[in-house]
């Protein structure tokens, strides 16, 4: 077995005779530092077929290589485009608060959303606005650009199947909270992307939505989607769920900086070890699973320990600081997104 140093970047080999059980410590060889290990089984044990039998890992397969020669037919929401052409907008210096208000009136829906968020107590709201430039003004374009980005990527995570509705909802709350957190990071660093971080943390899940479009479509597979419960589901997404994501996101044209976040959050390659936009979203990642935002949570995760924390410079402490912060911020913006 092969554990990485998140300190020092050493890779330390033990046999498999010497590890006990699923959760473990050692030292580093080379920086002395007390590395706490957890084992994670993936249970396998979730696609039942007509005759109840527990998929095995060939099923398991069929399932990524079914989204994979299948993607242009999947019945997905449409990615978010009015985030990106504010986004795109606002990179132009001559971009004016009116050519921000003009193109979210394009979509009534979002606009009335940003005029009801800009009246809510969340964003100040003690004296009623009634007209989208004022609404802006009021929240400013980095938190307008913000909000739409999360409405949008809202409708992602929705199905007429009542079936899948709590998968769908868990994963929203861990998109959303890996966002706000990943934003909150950047901006603490004093990152320059903290917009393009923030979608890459609404987006960094996308596979999963692909496993629930493919369960629901796929008739090959015989799943039984109203006993599926969350935890389920995850064991059988979970392994091939970022690199999908990322492969159906390329497709669509998203920026190559976004697609390694998508592709590398849950494990970092060592080529992508200097990339501190990934190592943001990885560990909002990782927070969020830790208080349970969304469908895994996992309290004995040592955050401290991540080689994502060591890199951006955040000890307990901060990270204790940056729990709170994230619970408290994604109920209040979730709230106001409904």
């Amino acid at each position: 077995m092969k554990v990485r140093c998140p300190v020092c970047k050493n890779n330390n080999m033990i046999s498999d005779e010497e590890v006990s059980g699923f959760l473990f410590s050692l030292h580093c060889e080379k920086c002395e530092q007390l590395l706490s290990v957890k084992i994670t089984v993936q249970a396998l044990s979730v696609v039942k077929t007509a005759s109840a039998r527990n998929v095995d890992t060939d099923d398991k397969n069929r399932v990524s290589t079914w989204i994979k020669e299948n993607m242009d037919k999947l019945d997905l929401p449409v990615l978010p485009v009015l985030a990106t052409r504010i986004q795109e907008a606002r990179k132009d210096p001559n971009c004016s608060l009116d050519d921000v208000v003009a193109l979210v009136q394009t979509d009534q829906i979002i606009a009335s959303r940003i005029l009801a968020l800009a009246n809510s107590a969340m964003y100040g709201g003690l004296v009623e606005i009634t007209d989208m430039k004022r609404a802006i003004n009021r929240l400013g374009l980095n938190v307008t650009e913000t909000l739409v980005h999360a409405l949008e990527n809202r409708r992602i995570y929705s199905s007429e199947n009542k079936q899948v509705k709590q998968i769908l909802e868990d994963l929203w709350m861990h998109a959303l909270g890996t966002a706000l957190t990943s934003q909150i990071i950047a901006q603490e660093l004093k990152m320059e992307n903290v917009p393009e971080i923030f979608t890459a943390g609404l987006l960094h899940d996308f596979g999963y939505v692909l496993f629930v479009q493919a369960l629901i479509q796929a008739k090959t597979f015989k799943v039984d989607l109203g006993s599926m419960n969350v935890e389920e589901f995850m064991e059988v997404a979970f392994e091939d769920h970022a690199k999908l994501g990322a492969h159906y996101l390329r497709e669509k044209g998203l920026p190559k900086s976004l697609i390694t976040i998508i592709a590398c959050h849950e494990e970092i390659p060592e080529e992508e070890a200097s990339n501190n936009s990934l190592h943001v979203v990885a560990l909002a990642n990782q927070l969020c699973k830790k208080v349970g935002l969304g469908p895994v949570h996992d309290a004995d995760i040592r955050l401290e320990l991540t080689e994502s924390a060591q890199i951006l410079g955040f000890n307990e402490l901060k990270l204790a600081d940056l729990e709170v912060k994230c619970e408290d911020m994604v109920q209040k913006v979730a709230a106001c997104l409904e």
